[in-house]
């Protein structure tokens, strides 16, 4: 039997030290993959711009960071986005909040008629896509509760919904009385409401079969998602009121965003927050000129209201926007001291 010296056991214990030392920066970087799932077409604009992101965090982090993303509800229907990043069943989802009416009680309020209007030289202006998106991201804070088991990346708020018509033209209040509208939330159903007509809750996809065989005679609805979804067909003309907002969320699962190394962590930081927001709002204000021109060019009657049309559909809002924040009130402590944040923001147009 050899019986080693003193020396090399020495030498063996150096060498094993040394090797466990090494071995781990010659070990292949860690890759994480994480799934993305929305509900609208691969043709609309948060698609497009979730796929350009992929692209990014991939080169910026050598490709360690590669995001699959299933659009068209494959994960899931419109309702259970949130639900499906909260749960972890997808990393990171994209959702409308007047999908889910009653579960995000703070961030509806800034779907109250006119919330993201500021006076401008004596008239009620909606703010931009981009301003309003940014605004809405830098409150963010004040909505994590709930959104509870997420991490808020961005949120964007478009408060350019307009009427879009299948046949009758709406240039006042009374034009609606007796039609049945489909509406995107409980607001904006009680808006319909106070203008005389009928809100009916439907999902984007089948609103164009709805108009076509009469069971609906408008929406509520914005310029981008018309074009989205292919409805000039079906919409004769538009009054774009821009009375109320609608909100979206790009959310990940919290302890998944948790479980990433430092370096993709900030990766994902980086690429998201408020100035994320603005720029993807501003992609939303382009696809709304876009919207526009294609529902022009198919031959739809844009009805831009003059300052005194509009300012008749905005006085029967007011005693719904009261009545709307008081009963929140009720329910939630924080709704009123979210509402007077929102609107100094929205006041300076600026976060």
């Amino acid at each position: 039997m050899t019986i080693a010296t003193t020396g090399s056991w020495t030498q063996l214990a150096f060498g094993a030290l040394l090797l466990a030392y090494v071995a781990p920066s010659n070990a292949p970087a860690q890759t994480v993959e994480l799934k993305v799932s929305h509900y609208v077409p691969p043709a609309h604009t948060i698609h497009k711009e979730l796929t350009r992101w992929a692209d990014e965090l991939a080169q910026k982090s050598g490709g360690r960071l590669k995001l699959t993303i299933f659009p068209s509800g494959q994960m899931g229907p419109l309702p259970r986005q949130f639900d499906l990043a909260r749960t972890g069943v997808a990393d990171i989802s994209f959702l409308i909040h007047g999908g889910l009416p009653g579960r995000f009680p703070l961030t509806e309020v800034a779907h109250l008629p006119y919330a993201f209007n500021r006076t401008v030289n004596g008239e009620s202006k909606a703010l931009n896509i981009a301003d309003a998106s940014a605004i809405m991201t830098s409150l963010s804070p004040m909505l994590e509760k709930e959104h509870e088991g997420t991490k808020i990346l961005y949120l964007l708020a478009s408060p350019t919904v307009g009427l879009h018509m299948h046949k009758k033209s709406v240039r006042e209040p009374k034009d609606l009385a007796g039609l049945r509208i489909r509406h995107n939330g409980s607001i904006t159903a009680a808006l319909i409401s106070a203008w005389g007509g009928s809100p009916v809750a439907m999902p984007p996809s089948e609103l164009a079969d709805a108009m076509d065989k009469g069971t609906l005679d408008g929406m509520m609805f914005n310029f981008e998602a018309a074009l989205a979804f292919q409805l000039a067909r079906s919409v004769r003309s538009v009054a774009p009121l821009n009375a109320t907002a609608a909100t979206f969320g790009l959310v990940m699962n919290k302890a998944k965003y948790d479980s990433l190394p430092d370096d993709l962590r900030r990766l994902i930081d980086e690429t998201t927050g408020i100035e994320a927001a603005r720029r993807v709002g501003a992609q939303f204000d382009q696809a709304e000129a876009l919207g526009r021109k294609y529902l022009v060019e198919n031959k739809v009657e844009i009805l831009d209201p003059t300052r005194q049309e509009a300012e008749v559909f905005q006085r029967l809002a007011v005693p719904v926007a009261e009545s709307l924040l008081n009963a929140m009130g009720e329910k939630n402590a924080g709704a009123k001291d979210f509402q007077a944040a929102l609107k100094a923001k929205v006041a300076k147009g600026t976060p």
